[in-house]
């Protein structure tokens, strides 16, 4: 009777099995701890860090140092995320953004240890990217940040910069201009948001499927009106805690399909609008 040696993970394929389907669901620290289970596996993992096109340190806690060593042999990422981390610093995301010049998403969201170096390297070397998230980065986003962007980039299709206060009319205006292909916006909590920005993102991005702007306390439907005016595939629309827009008006967005998130209930405005239209009132919106 012939003795066969137990099947290890090693001995399935590489490239179709483990690095397709296996791998992509482990945490980094996973991964780090299964190269010092064998030599195999510690060649598995360095064939992997060479060609994975996406890696996900989201909320993780390490060094700048480790993260540093993790990434030197990434050169095909696509994907890739430190949000939620507030250690980390420039230098490591430095020398990663400038090995992998196709990366399309990057996630910075919550990294408040940055200076903006790193994202200027990401901007520049990176020219196709479709997802950049920088929100809650206030302390360091600046207006030169934005405009390094408006300058190298032009595919962008998801932008977030939640948070992120140094702006003006014509700087957002400039960029919305340059990067006219964006579907997810989300600017809430910026308070320096109006409706003159509002109208240079309605005449610039006619593709816009998703708006995040709760929290901009000086908007008002005449800003929103525009964007509804020219964005025609709009069904998305964050707009609580904006104190100047009115319950009327979000109700008639409703009608048309566009999932509202707002102060009001949808309960409370069909039943309003139950009541005045039971009155017999007239009320154009």
């Amino acid at each position: 009777m012939s003795y066969k040696e137990p099947l290890q993970l090693s001995d399935l394929p590489w490239d179709d099995v483990i690095f397709r389907h296996i791998f992509p669901l482990l945490k980094v620290a996973d991964l780090c701890h299964l190269q010092g289970v064998s030599k195999d596996f510690q060649q598995l993992y360095i064939d992997y860090m060479c060609s994975c096109e996406k890696l996900d340190f989201s909320e993780c806690t390490m060094t700048n140092s480790s993260l540093q060593k993790v990434t030197e042999l990434c050169q095909n990422l696509r994907w890739f995320s430190v949000a939620w981390c507030p250690w980390v610093k420039d230098p490591p995301l430095i020398a990663l953004f400038k090995k992998n010049s196709r990366l399309i998403h990057v996630d910075l969201c919550g990294c408040e240890g940055l200076n903006g170096l790193s994202l200027q390297v990401l901007v520049v070397n990176c020219k196709n990217l479709q997802t950049l998230l920088v929100g809650n980065c206030g302390n360091w986003f600046s207006m030169g940040c934005w405009q390094v962007i408006t300058q190298h980039q032009s595919q962008l299709r998801h932008i977030n910069t939640a948070s992120c206060w140094d702006i003006n009319d014509r700087t957002l205006g400039e960029f919305f201009h340059k990067c006219n292909k964006l579907r997810v916006i989300e600017l809430n909590k910026m308070e320096l948001i109006t409706d003159t920005i509002l109208h240079y993102l309605a005449t610039n991005c006619p593709h816009l499927e998703h708006l995040n702007v709760a929290s901009c306390w000086y908007i008002t439907d005449k800003g929103l009106k525009k964007v509804v005016e020219y964005c025609k595939v709009l069904r998305i629309l964050d707009v609580r805690f904006c104190p100047r827009l009115t319950e009327q008006y979000l109700y008639s967005l409703y009608l048309r399909g566009i999932n509202v998130k707002s102060d009001y209930s949808l309960a409370r405005m069909v039943k309003r609008r139950k009541h005045v239209n039971n009155l017999g009132i007239n009320v154009q919106i």
